[in-house]
């Protein structure tokens, strides 16, 4: 029922959205701020996977919840947005990056993944590189809606990239994307196929996808930890981590897990600095617990 009603919201809010989005996020805002009101159960699970990143301090951690459920629902205008974003313009009044001096090495005409998090708006900090002529693949999450995939895919195609699903398929679209030099980009921070790799993160034992790692390890691609916060609507800061590779060898499994926890560790900072900017609705530390 959800996915129908975002699809319908999509479909009929998008074009309007995208054209004028400063009215449109001060609408996502409140609606942001009633889904946290109005779901308490999505409120608890939000707090509870906050608190970590406060220190456990959970009373910090509800006070920073409404934040979580205003960055989701401004995650859709952003979208909205991208077919009608002056790209040029955008990054020089909205977007500011931090580790500038990482650029290079994600412009070049090399295998590159782009290890990112469900955290400000990614699609809206690969406007930079689009700005500058690479084209990338997105994996994405499977969705039970087809028309919600197709309409949501159809918004992030837009912004200069192209778009796979995170299964077998798009693992192999993904691997070719590599094979031939180009830029892969993905979120990291949630395991969907259930074969992830035992991390720690924020001091807790957790599963994160294996994916990335091994398309590393099998292409030799780079791996550039990218993080996006959201400081007002549209306006992000990103972040460029220091890149690294996957060894090919070696122990297999040791270097994927190393590459796993070299993540964790740049998230983890991420996560401490400003707990409301991730957006994960499920009761993450009990969905992805291991160990």
């Amino acid at each position: 029922m959800r996915g129908a009603l975002t699809l319908a919201g999509l479909r009929l809010g998008a074009p309007l959205a995208g054209r004028f989005p400063r009215p449109a996020y001060a609408l996502a805002w409140g609606a942001g701020w009633l889904a946290w009101a109005l779901r308490p159960a999505a409120r608890e699970r939000v707090i509870g996977n906050l608190t970590p990143a406060c220190g456990g301090d959970r009373e910090r951690a509800r006070a920073l919840a409404p934040r979580v459920f205003q960055s989701a629902a401004s995650y859709y205008v952003d979208l909205a947005s991208l077919p009608h974003r002056d790209r040029a313009g955008y990054e020089r009044k909205h977007l500011r990056v931090m580790g500038e001096e990482r650029v290079p090495v994600l412009l070049e005409p090399r295998a590159t993944i782009i290890a990112s998090a469900h955290a400000g708006s990614p699609e809206l900090a690969l406007i930079a590189v689009a700005q500058r002529g690479r084209s990338w693949v997105e994996l994405v999450e499977p969705l039970a809606s087809p028309a919600l995939a197709r309409q949501l895919a159809k918004l992030r195609t837009a912004g200069g990239g192209r778009v796979a699903e995170a299964d077998a398929g798009g693992f192999r679209q993904a691997l070719r994307e590599l094979r031939a030099g180009g830029l892969v980009a993905l979120v990291v921070d949630r395991d969907l196929a259930g074969n992830g790799v035992c991390a720690e993160l924020l001091g807790r034992r957790v599963l994160l996808p294996r994916g990335p790692w091994e398309l590393a390890r099998r292409t030799g691609a780079t791996v550039i930890p990218m993080f996006a916060t959201r400081r007002a609507n549209d306006d992000q800061t990103v972040w460029l981590e220091e890149p690294f590779t996957v060894p090919a060898d070696g122990d297999r499994e040791e270097a994927v897990r190393a590459a796993a926890q070299r993540w964790a560790d740049c998230f983890g900072e991420h996560l401490r600095r400003d707990p409301a900017q991730w957006t994960v609705l499920e009761a993450f530390w009990e969905a992805h617990a291991c160990g």
